[in-house]
């Protein structure tokens, strides 16, 4: 083997500085995975053609040979390993081909036929072509064409996206009943009067961005030796693994070795998917008796990885004469795909950070995640609720659109912070977070360009917009946005986040909690080495726990990736790690448990969703300005401006670099096929000064950026850019559907 491990056979952890591609072994098969070309239908069959000449020692797996574990339960929910016969999306496995040649497997690939069953086939084509039918007689005849196309389009959305919610999150603070009972046409009649109570603003927001990375595909490497069954892979969530390789291949949980390689990808379908992918390869290798590598193709990777997740956002906003947010009404769409075990994590995350930074005394959310014929959703894990802040930062920057007010205002007046603590119905802190904002505003002038800017805008399309002589559309907007760790309303490790280290009669460290990658490891390690008189060979991680009873438990614990608990974990070790100095290492077994403080736990309500959901919360700003020229319809973003407010930051530098970098990916996502990073903006990034413990700021980009984008877009075309990500074309289409509606305009009007 080629893998560089760090600690002995023995252990059931271990970790390599190696990917597992690069890994190699005598006598290794690969294998590349079957997927359907169809979104719909039922499977007969999957069989080479008839007269395909199958070389010895190339096997193709199907549902049918997995047998009773065809299926695999995470989170309760059932996740086929190969498709069992109702194909849920267009790319979903459907079977598993395994040889020693790779290029013999892809020319045997397209010789694999996926058979359906006629009567399923039969039926989908009766019922479309019976709308189409109705449709063509209706237009021959002058019939009304309403009806018909009404049973067409239901027809598309029955075979496109059956509507099964499987996941609902719903709360209410106050009386919002009281601001949008009324209908829509009510509601705009009454905001005609000369003095209305207060103003009510409309939005619709979809974020639809995700991050493709050029890194190692998804996959696994997997032998057995000596009883054992080795598994290498960058798994993010090792105890599901275990338990899930155990009861798919049968092997004792003790028996099964995993190595964590380095980890490219982290996004919610990596943490689970990676468990069906390792599961595969480890049945061809038992069943083949060699060892096998699954590496899935750029393209498989993209689909089942890296699925672009559809959120749409929908706000109500009544605000009062003084510009205070009298109520919001909130509506969350989350389109979950085929699978998704974390849908109801992501739904609850994402109703949180609904509401932002603002405190309203009126809320209504409404979210729910809904299955459908695509791919699992995948959301990169630093933009797990960045959708919600992307809709309520613009529909915040729309507001100071519609109502005249300054951004700055309206976020200083409504936003919670500093003394005030309340999101209602949750509690945060967000430090010094009026000091970000008007630092934020100081540093881009933002009141003078905004101002300037505005006055532009509101001529935008009386002259000639493609003259080489029109001077660039700008704009600029700024979002704020917070990042919390140590997520408490997970469904995981409901005892609270702890610490437990051991030492045992061989003087041994044992650590039990695994560090969720290889410099987490290390950053751990380091912490011991510089604290105890031990050796690093004598540091041991596991995630066993011994109970009061002196037993121990292997528990299921939630990926600390997910939930962001890796610094508060690092904090609670250091705890840990000061109270064993006090004590004597002489091979007395003892134990050191630290954890969160009893206030901690109870600081959150998951039942009545309510409280402080996270431990603790990094507060963050930013402000954006771009340049749009009207000839080549390009933009041109000029300067980004970043204030953190992140606790006691102990590397500067290091951080500053960090959150460059996040700006540098975050606007690769903007736009399908193009960077705005190029020509570079100027980024300016600020840390303000505390003396709190340290705070996760690795998110904060995400959720601040891509609405500051668009609302300075928008700005400087004066139409709203309401959706992320745009195409290359976007501009030049908005440009010339504004210019067409200004001109429809009665010149009295205007």
């Amino acid at each position: 083997m080629c893998a560089k491990r760090k600690a002995a056979d023995k252990k059931k952890i271990l970790f390599s500085d190696d990917f597992y591609s690069d890994m190699s072994s005598e006598g290794m098969l690969s294998a590349v995975l079957i997927t359907s070309p169809f979104a719909y239908g039922t499977i007969s069959s999957v069989e080479f053609s008839p007269k395909t000449k199958v070389p010895q020692g190339y096997f193709l797996f199907t549902a049918k040979n997995l047998g009773k574990n065809e299926r695999i339960s995470i989170l309760g929910t059932e996740v086929p390993l190969l498709c069992t016969g109702e194909i849920a999306y267009k790319g979903e496995a459907v079977a598993l081909l395994v040889g020693e040649n790779r290029e013999i497997l892809e020319e045997l690939k397209s010789s694999v036929e996926i058979n359906l069953e006629k009567t399923s086939l039969e039926e989908n084509e009766s019922k479309f072509s019976k709308a189409v039918n109705s449709l063509a007689v209706s237009m021959k005849d002058g019939m009304p064409l309403t009806q018909s196309i009404a049973d067409l389009r239901h027809t598309l959305q029955n075979f496109s996206k059956p509507h099964e919610i499987i996941a609902k999150r719903k709360y209410t603070t106050g009386n919002p009943e009281e601001f949008f009972n009324s209908s829509k046409e009510e509601q705009n009649s009454e905001q005609k009067e000369e003095n209305p109570e207060y103003t009510i603003i409309d939005g619709c927001w979809k974020n639809e961005i995700t991050c493709h990375t050029n890194r190692e595909t998804e996959g696994a490497f997997c032998y057995v030796k000596g009883g054992n069954l080795h598994v290498f892979t960058a798994s993010q969530w090792i105890s599901e693994l275990r338990r899930i390789l155990s009861e798919v291949t049968g092997f004792p949980k003790e028996k099964i070795i995993i190595t964590r390689t380095k980890i490219s990808v982290k996004t919610t379908n990596s943490l689970w998917q990676n468990a069906v992918f390792a599961s595969l390869t480890a049945f061809a290798s038992i069943q083949t008796g060699k060892p096998v590598k699954l590496s899935l193709s750029r393209n498989a990777h993209e689909n089942l990885l890296e699925a672009p997740p559809e959120i749409k956002i929908s706000h109500r906003t009544a605000v009062d004469k003084n510009g205070i947010f009298s109520a919001m009404d909130i509506s969350i769409e989350f389109d979950a795909g085929s699978a998704n075990p974390f849908a109801s994590e992501i739904l609850d995350r994402l109703s949180i950070a609904a509401t932002g930074i603002y405190n309203c005394k009126n809320v209504r959310v409404s979210a729910k995640a809904i299955k459908t014929h695509n791919p699992p959703s995948s959301l990169y894990l630093s933009m797990i609720d960045s959708a919600s802040f992307f809709a309520v930062e613009n529909q915040v920057q729309k507001i100071a659109e519609v109502t005249g007010f300054s951004p700055i205002d309206l976020r200083l007046m409504n936003k919670a912070g500093g003394l005030q603590k309340s999101t209602l119905p949750f509690t945060y802190s967000f430090g010094r977070s009026n000091d970000a904002v008007n630092a934020v505003a100081i540093r881009s002038d933002f009141k003078r360009k905004y101002t300037v800017f505005r006055l532009m805008e509101q001529n935008r399309y009386e002259g000639t917009l493609n003259s080489s002589y029109a001077p660039p559309f700008r704009g600029i907007a700024i979002a704020c946005a917070f990042d919390g760790s140590g997520y408490q309303g997970t469904a995981f490790e409901k005892s609270g986040i702890s610490m437990q280290i051991s030492v045992n009669e061989e003087k041994k460290i044992i650590v039990n909690a695994y560090p969720p990658s290889l410099s987490i490891r290390e950053i751990w390690t380091k912490i011991i080495l510089e604290n105890l008189d031990v050796e690093k060979r004598s540091i041991i991680f596991t995630n066993e726990t011994t109970e009061e009873n002196g037993k121990t438990n292997d528990r299921i614990t939630c990926p600390d990736t997910l939930i962001g608990t890796v610094s508060i974990k690092t904090i609670l070790l250091k705890k840990c790690v000061d109270a064993l100095k006090r004590k004597k290492i002489d091979g007395t077994p003892f134990t050191v448990k630290k954890s969160l403080s009893t206030s901690r736990k109870t600081a959150w309500s998951q039942e009545e969703f309510k409280g402080s959901p996270y431990y603790n919360t990094a507060f963050g700003a930013c402000s954006l300005e771009l340049e749009l020229d009207s000839t080549t319809f390009r933009e041109k973003i000029k300067k980004i401006c970043v204030i953190i407010d992140g606790g006691k930051i102990l590397h500067p530098k290091a951080a500053e670099n960090a959150v460059h970098r996040s700006v540098q990916r975050c606007l690769s996502t903007l736009v399908n096929g193009d960077s705005l990073f190029s020509p570079a903006p100027q980024i300016s990034v600020q840390f303000t000064q505390s003396e709190e413990e340290p705070k996760q700021i690795g998110h904060l980009v995400f959720s601040m950026l891509p609405a500051a984008y668009t609302s300075a877009l928008s700005q400087a075309l004066a139409v709203t850019v309401s959706s992320l990500p745009l195409s290359t074309n976007s501009i030049f289409n908005i440009l010339e559907r504004a210019k067409k509606s200004h001109e429809r305009i009665p010149e009295a009007e205007k």
